[in-house]
């Protein structure tokens, strides 16, 4: 009887794991369907709202950076991205890649879904100690985490040889983290390496603050988890913050420039951001909360993993959701990404505070540049008068003695003196004088602008279509006030067929 029963669980086991291997065989066929590259040959930048100097895929509905990290002279760009419509839907990892991330090429979509679900944001490390074992040649591999969409979702892996060229799924595309079972969309794993623990670390958001009840249900919750092998992965410890909330990322960054003296930063989506320190394990901060972007349409940035040179730098997904200016003008593609901005620490007044400011490389695109110093407004503005140009660059520094405006191409950003703070639309961005001086640097596209003032102390990224026609730019003020700068550089498209 006992033989019986011992030969009965025995092909009960049998019979388990062979459908669980047949499962997950099934879950390694990337849905091919979703490979629609190729038709986008057929389209080029020169749509009337495509932006020259944003980051657009060729066609299609995209939204969240994803992947973000540089490897053997590359930027690569990973997204998220709908390859068969303008509209959200059939998440892929779609791909680009730039030598100075203002150049762009689009690739082949990079993971496509698989097993019945989707493949959502996520992060892209360079295995530089072949922790998962999967190098071959010199070439390093490249292992993306990213959350497989299928409630209740997990995160799962996929990695590369050949320069994020292919991608193989991990272990079939099963969970590396399983649900946690806070939320049936846990999501978003930030990862990368930390020196000091000689660990890889995860960042993961996995439960959403509640807008009513006590103070404890309105706790959202991010987890820590540590590796040696990016596979197998164990809880580190937990973070409670009212605003978390999706695609956290979590950096390093010097205090105003002092590489002995770090602090970490974490994010989300929204961008509120909280400084601290990291032990490998847990981050504690005085748990002060701060903006980093005070625009429409800045949503889940990222920064790129195993920077070349000093510079921490991020890309944010502009999000206009369904109503979008690109869908409704008929583009072939939806959205776009902010322009890439360096992130820094600095000590102010108020304290350890982020600072953003766009990467020099923008310089490659200037074709032509208007210099203009110690002016009146009245002068400035007969100056201004032979200035025509469409795609801008332009930094002022004014002493004011009242309120201010500035129309660009139509578009009016106001400053007002009593409230120390620029204005464009609804988005307000403080920039109060410093030692009786204020600075804005403004970047305009065919559809988005984005105020930088006093230094990227403050920022503000927002959906703006110029005025047809209108390449103009005037000034205009009450008072006395003097114009110490304004430098006025006209960039060319960063597109090349």
């Amino acid at each position: 009887m006992k033989k019986n029963i011992f030969y009965f669980v025995f092909l009960l086991l049998i019979i388990c794991n062979k459908n669980s291997f047949a499962q997950n065989t099934n879950t390694n066929i990337q849905n091919q369907e979703m490979q629609t590259f190729d038709s986008y040959k057929e389209v080029d930048y020169n749509q009337t709202l495509r932006p020259q100097f944003h980051f657009t895929s060729l066609k299609n509905w995209f939204n969240d950076p994803n992947g973000m990290v540089w490897y053997d002279g590359e930027y690569h760009l990973f997204f998220q991205h709908n390859p068969k419509d303008t509209k959200h839907g059939n998440m892929t990892w779609g791909h680009a890649v730039s030598a100075d991330m203002v150049h762009w090429e689009q690739l082949p979509h990079a993971i496509l879904p698989y097993g019945g679900g989707t493949i959502f944001s996520g992060t892209a490390v360079i295995d530089q100690n072949n922790s998962l074992g999967k190098q071959k040649g010199n070439n390093k591999t490249m292992v993306a985490v990213f959350t497989f969409a299928k409630e209740p979702f997990y995160q799962a892996a996929a990695y590369s040889t050949d320069k994020g060229r292919t991608f193989q799924l991990v272990n079939n595309g099963a969970a590396i983290v399983p649900n946690q079972g806070f939320d049936k969309g846990e999501r978003d794993p930030k990862v990368f390496w930390h020196q000091a623990s000689k660990k890889w670390v995860m960042v993961l958001w996995v439960k959403r603050g509640a807008k009513e009840g006590t103070p404890e249900e309105k706790l959202g919750k991010v987890r820590f988890f540590t590796s040696d092998n990016l596979t197998d992965w164990t809880m580190a410890s937990d973070l409670e913050r009212e605003w978390v909330f999706e695609c956290m990322d979590f950096v390093e960054l010097p205090v105003d420039g002092n590489k002995d003296n770090k602090k970490w930063l974490l994010y989300d989506a929204s961008f509120d951001y909280e400084i601290g320190n990291f032990d490998g394990k847990t981050f504690t901060t005085d748990k002060k909360v701060f903006k980093g972007d005070f625009g429409t349409n800045f949503y889940a940035a990222q920064s790129f993993n195993n920077s070349p040179d000093d510079r921490t730098v991020m890309i944010g997904w502009m999000n206009q959701g369904k109503n979008s200016v690109f869908q409704n003008a008929g583009m072939p593609f939806n959205q776009q990404m902010s322009f890439p901005t360096t992130m820094e620490l600095r000590t102010t007044p108020e304290g350890v505070r982020l600072y953003r400011w766009p990467v020099k490389e923008v310089e490659k695109l200037y074709s032509k540049s208007y210099k203009f110093k110690n002016l009146s407004v009245e002068k400035t503005e007969k100056k201004l008068s032979s200035v025509k140009a469409e795609l801008i660059d332009m930094s002022i520094e004014f002493e004011p003695k009242n309120s201010i405006k500035l129309t660009i191409r139509g578009l009016e950003v106001a400053y007002d003196q009593k409230n120390g703070q620029f204005a464009f639309g609804t988005s307000k961005v403080a920039a109060p004088t410093i030692d009786g001086k204020v600075k804005l640097r403004v970047l305009l596209d065919r559809a988005s602008i984005e105020l930088f003032a006093n230094e990227g102390a403050a920022v503000s990224t927002c959906y703006a279509v110029p005025e047809v026609g209108n390449y103009s730019i005037s000034l205009s003020a009450d008072g006395n006030t003097k114009i110490n700068s304004l430098v006025i550089n006209e960039l060319k498209s960063s597109w090349t067929k």
